[in-house]
């Protein structure tokens, strides 16, 4: 523990960044405590008269700037300003100001300042006494009456009202005429006139007083007493001894107040005058100086010296006249404000904590002093535990951390106080808060140490070690907080092994400059890979074990083989299996030829080898085994080999080995490609086989081609078989010999080609398929003829492969937000016909679960398809990094990668910079920030500080984010600015730019050239101001117009322009501005030089205009007896909005006044208005009103609570509702009675059929007279590929019998007609139930509207029909086959007995009219056509 204090300068160290392992620290501030320093009054007393101004001021420091500051009087804090105001507008010079002085002033002021609020560190200033002057009125008007003999002395009274002032002055007149003081007159300090020999000329009645103080107003310096009277009496004796009518007094004299004053001696003697010596303390005084004025015989004037204030002492008077002598004396107290004699240290004091910490200061001051200790503006109190307090020593034992702080001693007395202030800082040691820890890792990894110091004074730098040395320059730190840092080795390398990583923290300052702590860096370099045998070799068919061997494995490995780039992943047909470090594969082809790669991984290091396999095949040879060529032409006839090793390739005909001469040519193409040319082929020589021989070691094989020669126009050359990829686009070709006639024909098995088909396209000779599908794949030929005749059909095979695709997938990049809900989607297809696709998702090699997959079978064209969807909740920045979608099946695999990036805020801009232009704006630019947060920009913004205040400010938002300048307008002439930039994305607003040089908008010469340096603006309306503006003194040719730049200050809105094209144009008039509402105006020249001149800045009121009506006015009743009334402000509100008023009155009620209630609240936007009658419906309306006046009415809606009444509350509602329901009642029986009644005289009930499934409505024609059961036969599908053949209309019987029905077909399915004239017609719906159509295999019913297309089964019971038409306009659905006929209605016309109605069937199920029976063939049509139902809807349907 360290007892002695430390006395040290202020903390000015900023370390470097040295060789690239020290860290620079923040700067200590250069004060580390507020503190309030009294500027005046300067001696701590402000003495001012009653209605004058005052002020007191104290100069603030401190680094950072206090943020908290307050005023206090008699210790209490100032809240309330009557009279007074606090001016901070000067920076660090604040002021208390008094507007007009008043006796309630009088106080003891005192000001606090504190860093902020959140921190302890504040300071008392000294305080300073206010004494306020003033003068009452002589209390009496009476005259008073002194008498003297003459040669004697008198004292005439002032009695002086009660005043105050620091020096009062007092005169006296005799009858109006001032009396002037001499060796026998005088005027004492208090005012009295005093007379040392009497004689007769002063005898009278007028001697007045009158005071004056000149501190106070004008008018109230001056009192005049009442009049004294003197009466002289009788003659001088012939000798008076001397002695002392007006003596020295006791007394004590405030040193603050008075600087001078007066010890009084009045000495009377007679005849003559004695004479007067003066002592202080028995010494005398025998000459004026400095301090002490005897040229008056009757006072002594002393003047109290500023360096030294106590002269408190005994003076005495002597008075002689040669003869006798008199004496008088008096004690003078010179009361003086503490003067600090030892104060506390002014730099900051330190000490460890546990020490003792011992303060004192010293004072003197008449009367003594006191002392008060304050820590952080709070006064300290001696404690029982570690403070004790007394007088001017203050003693804290087991100082810790709270005890830090500004400390204060203040020595006080009546008079005035004194303060010294001083810093504690308790030091505690430097230490760790975060130590580097020992680091794990496997080579090729990165490795990061953190280290964190603390103490009090904190560390001023940070450094790191690597071994004991600094660090190589590949190993990388940076500082993120002042005390804090970060230690990376981007890829640890085997050299680095077991090294050790030392932080060193050190504060110069604090008792314990350094510490240091060392991380161990233990290296893992991961499982070594080595492959058993590099390089393989084998037969095709044979099988071989590929092996791998791991060393340097900590607990176990996971395994992977490649082929080449591709992962092997597993294998359902035997043919590979893995074994971890073994890799067998069967039956070896030459597919499987290539290099293959082992991979161990442990703990997120993975190392591999790689060896290569090599498989010996058989050749294999490809060749057309037939070539059509024309007579006189070159053929070419190719053989191509597949074979490992190489083959050995040979030609021959009828076992004639072939060579180069002149009839052939052996073309060897590759290795593997042999062509052999004919030339000048003959019908008679050159046809016939020809043999192409392949050889290596393992076979020798062999393959023919017929040579034909061909006079017609033939196929040349085939099309050629081709596998083409899902959705991509092929093209098929035949080469014909010389036939300039030929016309080609292509089939598609066996079909002739339609090429209507946009996917298709004939190109005569070839045909392009585009965007292929599965079920294009087939057979396709083509042939060609002439006049000579058909050639033959020649015929490929395409076949549609779909490949294993991950069709949709998130962009490369996902950018998202903390919290993020995160959904990818990876959606793969493959080959219906192999094993279903699994697709998974990766991170870092590890599998994510995903769930289970989302899978569709498309069997028409054989095609699976598979997604899983990745759902990331609240998402983090862990979450962030490379993603893989797999998508594998027996095909293999593919992948796709995208990444997940975290958006972040912006970093800041780069310093702006600032140029001037004009008088009254500054161009702005800046480098855009170096990292945008992931994000692109969406805007900058601009903050601005008027130089000295140290605040900055919003100023422009909204700037356009490719921009990196701006133009500043608005700004105010002679005045300095700075400015930072931000920039803004989609998370939010980054941190603001380093600060610009400030920058002045001062007029200087250059400046002034094309400035426009005088304009006016007038307001013309509420919506337009006129500008007027005189041509730029001083101009020149580069000047060609204006541009008007203005902006609404209310809103602070981004300027806004005006161009003026001819510079000769000096007048022009801003439109559609809002009303009553204040605009800043400036006027910039334009200049072909793109130099930017800005005039001042000019503002204007537009004329008041009533404000728009609010906006969406919303009523709604919330009880029957009160409306909530809500609406949004005016969209243009021409200035202030001052209040709402609402009106309401009883809906249609015109006559009736409207109620009003005012909103005063102007920031309102709602509110509950009473209602008066809950039976009745309301409107209501609102205004808004301004200085200007109200503005026009809103007409409020309803939202759908509306202001309807609650008809339910009212009785009379539940007795119409019950008269209504028994009116319903009635209507619904007549109508049940009066169908039934009709449907019993239709005849003989339709007899039940059972259905052969679920059953369904039996929608027959209401007058079928009689139907046969007999007949009916069951239900049978139709045959597949009958048209329109679905269930028929009933059995066969007579048109009379069968009205409901077409009376043609059987009950199955209508193939045969059974009657002539009412036979099966293939091009008609012969419908039983003409709603549906039965397609097989039977789906779900279709009901409403559209075609009929599908199949329901009849219900038995058959439904009564309405009783009444309702006309519709037509609408979608077939509505029952045709309609139900021309007339729809059995036996009944449509309502005109011949009228068609547009085939818009009115139910047929509905009763005819019986008086106006149609013709019979209508009936039949209507039952045939429209299956004697109607289908659709049963109010109207359109067919």
């Amino acid at each position: 523990m360290i007892e002695a204090l430390v006395l040290v300068a202020l903390l000015l160290l900023q370390v470097q960044e040295s060789g690239g392992q020290q860290l620079a620290l923040n700067k200590p501030p250069t004060n580390t405590w507020p503190l309030a320093k009294l500027i005046y009054p300067s001696d701590g007393l402000l003495i001012e008269g009653a209605g004058r101004a005052a002020n007191i001021t104290f100069d603030v420091s401190g680094d950072p700037f206090p943020e908290e500051r307050k005023w206090y009087k008699d210790g209490e804090e100032i809240t309330q300003f009557t009279n007074i105001n606090i001016d901070e507008s000067g920076g660090n010079i604040v002021s208390l100001k008094f507007n007009a002085l008043a006796k309630m002033n009088e106080g003891v002021y005192y000001y606090i300042v504190r860093e902020s609020k959140l921190t302890l560190e504040a300071s008392k200033s000294e305080e300073v006494r206010l004494k306020v002057s003033f003068l009452d009125n002589f209390q009496s008007s009476s005259t008073q009456q002194v008498s003297a003999n003459v040669g004697e002395y008198a004292v005439l009274r002032c009695n002086p009202p009660t005043h105050f002032g620091a020096y009062p002055k007092f005169s006296w007149r005799k009858e109006g005429v001032s009396i002037l003081e001499s060796d026998s007159i005088y005027i004492s300090e208090f005012g009295d006139l005093v007379i040392m020999q009497v004689a007769m000329e002063h005898y009278s009645s007028d001697y007045r007083c009158t005071i004056s103080i000149d501190s106070l107003m004008e008018g109230q310096q001056e009192k005049e007493g009442p009049a004294v009277s003197l009466i002289v009496r009788g003659n001088a004796a012939s000798y008076v001894a001397p002695n002392i009518a007006l003596g020295p007094v006791d007394r004590a004299v405030d040193a603050q107040v008075k600087r001078t004053f007066r010890v009084e001696c009045a000495v009377n003697g007679y005849p003559t005058l004695p004479s007067i010596r003066w002592f202080k303390n028995s010494v005398q005084i025998t000459s004026s100086g400095p301090i002490y004025d005897i040229q008056q015989r009757n006072y002594l004037q002393i003047t109290i010296p500023r360096s030294s204030g106590d002269v408190s002492a005994t003076y005495r008077c002597e008075a002689s006249d040669g003869t006798k002598q008199a004496m008088s004396q008096a004690t003078i107290n010179i009361y003086t404000k503490p003067v600090l004699t030892t104060a506390l240290p002014t730099a900051p004091v330190k000490k460890s904590s546990t020490s003792t910490l011992d303060l004192s200061c010293d004072a003197t001051a008449t009367p003594s002093p006191k002392f008060r200790w304050y820590k952080n503006a709070v006064e300290l109190k001696s404690d029982d535990l570690n403070t004790y307090v007394s007088g001017g020593n203050l003693t804290i034992n087991n100082i810790n951390s709270l005890d830090k702080g500004v400390y204060q001693c203040e020595a006080y007395n009546d008079i005035g106080s004194a303060v010294s202030t001083g810093m504690i800082r308790v030091q505690e040691r430097l230490s760790f808060v975060i130590r580097p820890a020992d680091v794990d890792v496997y080579l090729g990894a990165a490795a990061t140490f953190n280290c964190q110091g603390k103490g009090d004074p904190g560390p001023t730098s940070l450094r790191w070690e690597f071994n004991g040395a600094t660090p190589p320059v590949s190993h990388k730190f940076s500082n993120r907080l002042v005390n804090q840092a970060t230690y990376r080795i981007p890829e640890v390398t085997s050299a680095e092994k077991n090294g050790r990583v030392g932080c060193i923290i050190s504060s110069p300052d604090n008792l314990y400059p350094t510490d240091t702590a060392v991380a161990t860096l233990t290296i893992r370099e991961g499982p070594q890979v080595k492959a058993f045998t590099k390089n393989i070799t084998a037969n095709e068919g044979e099988a071989r074990d590929l092996t791998c061997i791991v060393e340097n494995v900590i607990s176990s490995v996971e395994w992977k083989w490649l082929q080449g780039e591709t992962l092997i992943i597993r294998d359902d047909d035997g043919k590979i299996s893995i074994k971890q470090n073994m890799l067998q594969v069967r039956s070896l082809t030459a597919a499987d030829q290539g290099t293959y790669t082992c991979q161990a991984g442990e703990n997120g290091i993975t190392n591999s080898d790689t060896m290569f396999l090599m498989v010996r095949t058989s050749p294999r040879i490809t060749m057309e085994t037939e070539v059509r060529i024309g007579e006189g032409q070159d053929v070419r006839l190719t053989c191509s080999v597949t074979a490992n090793p190489a083959p050995t390739i040979t030609w021959s005909r009828n076992g004639q080995t072939l060579n180069n001469n002149a009839k052939y040519l052996i073309d060897t193409v590759t290795d593997h490609v042999s062509v052999l040319v004919v030339r000048n082929v003959r019908k008679t020589s050159d046809v016939g086989t020809y043999k192409c021989e392949a050889s290596n070691l393992l076979n020798t094989r062999s393959a023919e081609v017929n040579l034909m020669v061909v006079a017609v126009c033939e196929v040349m050359d085939r099309p050629k078989d081709a596998s083409v990829e899902f959705l991509s686009s092929t093209s098929i070709s035949c080469t014909v010999n010389a036939c300039p006639s030929a016309v080609w024909t292509w089939r598609k098995d066996g079909e002739i080609i339609n090429f209507d088909n946009s996917r298709y396209i004939d190109r005569g000779s070839s045909i392009e398929l585009r965007q292929v599908v599965p079920s294009d794949g087939g057979t396709f030929s083509c042939t060609v003829s002439s006049d000579q005749g058909q050639g033959t059909p020649r015929t490929a095979v395409i076949t549609v492969i779909v490949p294993t695709t991950i069709y949709s997938f998130p962009q490369p990049t996902v950018l998202f937000l903390n919290g993020d809900r995160i959904e990818l989607e990876c959606s793969a297809r493959g080959d219906n016909t192999l094993d279903q696709i699994m697709v998974s998702w990766f991170k870092s090699g590890n599998v994510i679960d995903t769930g289970p997959l989302v899978t569709q079978k498309d069997e028409t064209e054989k095609i699976f398809y598979a997604t899983a969807n990745l759902v990331i909740e609240n998402a983090i920045a862990s979450d962030g990094g490379p993603y893989q979608c797999v998508a594998s099946n027996s095909q293999g695999h593919v992948q796709r990668d995208t990444s997940l990036q975290l958006m972040n805020y912006p970093a800041a801009p780069g310093q702006p910079r600032s140029k001037w232009a004009g008088v009254g704006a500054v161009v702005l630019s800046w480098t855009e920030p170096s990292i945008p947060g992931n994000t692109p920009l969406t805007s900058y913004e601009i903050q601005i500080e008027s130089k000295g205040n140290g605040i900055f400010r919003p100023f422009l938002t909204g700037l356009n984010p490719n921009e990196v300048y701006t133009t500043v307008y608005f700004l105010q002439e002679n005045q300095e600015y700075n400015f930072k930039v931000m920039a803004v994305n989609v998370v939010g607003v980054g941190p603001p730019s380093i600060a610009s040089v400030v920058i002045g908008t001062e007029k200087t010469k250059d400046k002034q050239v094309n400035l426009v340096e005088s304009f006016t603006l007038s307001s013309v309306s509420s919506d337009s101001i006129k500008v007027t503006w005189s041509m730029p003194a001083d101009r020149n040719t580069a000047l060609t117009g204006y541009k008007i730049v203005y902006r609404n200050e209310e809103k602070q809105e981004l300027p806004k322009f005006k161009v003026i094209d001819e510079f000769t144009m000096l007048e022009t008039t801003l439109d559609d501005l809002d009303g009553g509402s204040l605009y800043s105006v400036q006027v910039q020249s334009i200049d072909g030089n793109e130099k930017i001149v800005v005039s001042t800045v000019k503002t204007v009121l537009t004329q008041n205009q009533e404000p728009s009506p609010p906006a969406e006015c919303i009523a709604d009743r919330e009880a029957s007896t009160r409306i909530v009334v809500s609406w949004n402000q005016p969209e243009n509100p021409h200035g202030k909005i001052l209040h709402y008023t609402i009106y309401y009155r009883r809906r249609g009620a015109v006559n009736d006044p409207k109620t009003v209630v005012n909103v005063t609240d102007p920031q309102s936007t709602s509110m509950a208005v009473p209602l008066d009658d809950a039976s009745v419906d309301y409107e209501v309306e609102i205004t808004a009103s301004n200085s200007a006046g109200e503005g026009e009415p809103f007409q409020c809606l309803s939202s759908g609570k509306t202001i309807q009444v609650a008809w339910y509350s009212m009785w009379w509602f539940y007795l119409i509702i019950a008269i209504v329901g028994v009116i319903i009642l009635i209507v619904i029986a007549i109508i049940v009675l009066t169908c039934y009644r009709a449907r019993a005289d239709r005849g003989p009930k339709m007899q039940k059929i059972p259905p052969p499934s679920a059953p369904k409505d039996d929608f027959r024609g209401p007058n079928a007279q009689v139907y046969s059961p007999n007949t009916a036969r069951s239900y049978v599908p139709p045959p597949a590929g009958n048209p329109m053949n679905t269930f028929s209309g009933g059995a066969m019987g007579s048109p009379e019998q069968n009205r409901f029905g077409t009376a043609t077909s059987d009950f199955r399915y209508g193939a045969q007609p059974k009657s002539p004239d009412y036979g099966y017609n293939p091009n008609k719906f012969n419908t039983f139930d003409s709603r549906a159509s039965y397609n097989d295999p039977p789906k779900p019913s279709y009901s409403g509207f559209g075609p009929p297309s599908f199949y329901d089964p009849p219900k038995p019971s058959y439904e009564p029909p309405k009783t009444a038409y309702e006309p519709q306009s037509p609408k979608s659905g077939y509505g029952g086959g045709y309609g139900g006929g021309y007339n729809a209605y059995d036996q009944g016309s449509n309502y005109d007995n011949t009228s068609r109605y547009d085939n818009n069937t009115f139910d047929s199920r509905y009763r005819g009219d019986n008086t106006s029976r149609g013709y019979p063939t209508y009936d039949r049509n209507g039952g045939g056509y429209g299956g004697g139902g109607g289908g659709g809807n049963f109010k109207s349907s359109q067919l």
